[in-house]
């Protein structure tokens, strides 16, 4: 069966299989080897709500922070965010906590997908394959419509975008 990220029906997540890899390094050191960085990380945060090993605080407290302190690190304002590579797994409680958080931080007008949607959830490699989905969207400038999304949850009160959406800025936001 298909993942629905943030999709009113959706049951559940649909394990994924992949790999993804960033390097990371200082820039002043890939300007010695003659390289130009293809992505700067900017910030990032971590918070742990202790509610559940699986389960988001039902008010999303951990994501809400973790948000907080990475724009905060990167010196960034949520206008700046492009858009949000949403960690969507397509389970009730995630997508639902998942998405009223965003909306509180972001704004209802916040352009965000879940990649989840066409790879599954590749557990361990997900921070990954979804960093160098994000890289590639900025560059290229666009996000495509959210895989598996087409019923609005009410509950949830954001919908991710639902075709090909140009994206404008630098900036975006991963929250696997």
């Amino acid at each position: 069966s298909l993942a629905l990220p943030f999709d009113r029906e959706r049951s559940g997540l649909n394990l994924g299989e992949g790999a993804g890899i960033v390097i990371l390094e200082k820039e002043s050191i890939a300007s010695r080897r003659g390289r130009k960085p293809d992505l700067f990380l900017k910030g990032y945060g971590l918070a742990a709500d202790g509610y559940h090993l699986t389960a988001p605080h039902p008010e999303g407290k951990g994501l809400e922070k973790a948000l907080k302190i990475a724009l905060g690190e990167a010196d960034l304002n949520t206008g700046d965010v492009a858009f949000v590579n949403a960690h969507g797994t397509a389970t009730k409680d995630n997508d639902r906590v998942e998405g009223v958080v965003l909306k509180k931080v972001f704004g209802p007008k916040l352009k965000f997908l879940s990649t989840k949607g066409f790879t599954g959830h590749t557990l361990g490699a997900a921070g990954g394959l979804e960093a160098v989905f994000s890289a590639l969207a900025l560059r290229q400038g666009w996000i495509p419509a959210s895989s598996g999304f087409i019923n609005q949850d009410d509950e949830i009160g954001i919908s991710p975008v639902q075709q090909k959406t140009e994206i404008k800025g630098s900036h975006a936001v991963s929250t696997s």
